[in-house]
């Protein structure tokens, strides 16, 4: 007897524990989803071996290049009101400054701070006049650096050690602005929070949001085509199950891996959907085949599973050498993406072959028998 001859045997007659054990398995790999983590910081993205990156992880450590936040302050020209900020070099804007500065040097982390209000030792020594704050800064040449040509705009950098923690950067950025946001900001001031951990932050949420709607939307819209095509709910579930299931799988092992997420990969779940769809068609179609031919369900599973479970394991395993390839790329981007990707299919390819074979038979037994040339399982027409 072929293997998986044998192996639908064996499902037909232990369907109940071969869904037990998928969805023991299920539970186990799942938990790795919660130590699945996204990766923001693009430098870990490129090859760590070549001298350029060498250079910069240490001038970056040296002087902390990568935790470096910058505050833009600049002067909203489309707004009309009189008592505004004409030049950034006004005393509301240097005693705006001096706010920041004396606010966010309180968070944890933060080593320093400069701005052009820097050079003014309290905000008791800020002149009450404009031409008093240009006088003070004009005798100073290196406070021309904080400043743009037409006086419009100025920033405060700010020092930090943040961490590499994707949680901790996201944290800080999130602090920096609540403390933004208490400050007396002067009319027609625009304050703008930007540099490497804010820019994290924002790609971490952006990956967040598309990692789900992306996943949303691929299996929304394979279960409408499937269901517009079959004209039946239960073969578009008997299609979606395997391919929920294998995901779920993917993610899971990528969190027990430590294998993180990142721009390359936010795709990834549906790009598996979709690569791995055709699996649960093919197998699905051949099985109804062979019981509207009037074989019963398990002449019909002994005859689908091998005839269309070979070429599924042929196909899918070609799928995921072509992935592995990937891996030998110098770029870690690349190798994660083989990775998951060839994870991914495999765990689809696995789901379908020993979990949706049970499921066909146990939702046949409950929902009724397909009959042939009459009506298909859960609703559509048959053949």
């Amino acid at each position: 007897m072929k293997p998986l001859e044998k192996l639908a045997d064996m499902q037909y007659k232990y369907s109940y524990a071969f869904i037990a054990a998928t969805v023991i398995i299920t539970l186990l790999l799942g938990v790795g989803i919660l130590n699945t983590h996204l990766q923001t910081d693009l430098s870990k993205e490129m090859p760590q071996e070549l001298e350029a990156m060498k250079l910069q992880n240490k001038v970056s450590d040296a002087f902390g290049g990568d935790d470096t936040v910058i505050i833009l302050v600049a002067i909203d020209r489309q707004c009309g009101l009189e008592n505004s900020p004409k030049d950034i070099r006004s005393v509301e804007v240097m005693r705006l400054l001096k706010e920041m500065e004396g606010t966010i040097e309180k968070e944890s982390g933060v080593a320093s701070t400069a701005s052009a209000a820097s050079f003014f030792p309290n905000t008791d020594s800020i002149p009450e006049t404009d031409s008093g704050v240009k006088t003070i800064l004009g005798s100073t040449p290196s406070s021309g650096f904080f400043f743009n040509r037409d006086y419009s705009a100025t920033f405060l950098i700010v020092s930090a050690s943040i961490g590499k923690s994707e949680e901790k950067v996201e944290r800080f950025v999130s602090k920096i602005n609540q403390d933004l946001g208490g400050v007396g900001k002067p009319a027609c001031v625009k304050i703008t929070v930007t540099g490497n951990p804010s820019l994290r932050a924002i790609i971490l949420q952006t990956l967040r949001h598309d990692l789900i709607i992306t996943i949303s939307v691929a299996a929304a819209v394979i279960f409408f085509l499937i269901f517009i095509i079959k004209r039946s709910a239960g073969n578009s579930l008997l299609v979606i199950a395997p391919l929920v299931i294998g995901l779920a799988w993917t993610l899971g092992i990528l969190g027990w891996l430590n294998i993180p997420l990142s721009v390359a990969t936010a795709g990834l779940g549906a790009m598996i959907l979709g690569l791995g769809t055709e699996y649960g068609i093919f197998l699905l179609e051949r099985y109804r085949e062979e019981r509207d031919k009037g074989y019963d369900e398990r002449k019909s599973l002994r005859i689908a599973l091998p005839s269309v479970g070979s070429g599924m394991i042929g196909s899918g395993l070609t799928t995921v050498i072509g992935f592995l390839a990937l891996v030998i790329s110098p770029m870690p981007m690349l190798q994660n993406l083989g990775k998951a990707l060839a994870l991914g299919i495999f765990c689809i390819l696995v789901a379908t072959i020993f979990t949706a074979p049970p499921m066909l038979i146990e939702g046949e037994k409950l929902f009724g028998k397909i009959k042939s040339k009459t009506v298909s399982f859960l609703g559509g027409e048959g053949k």
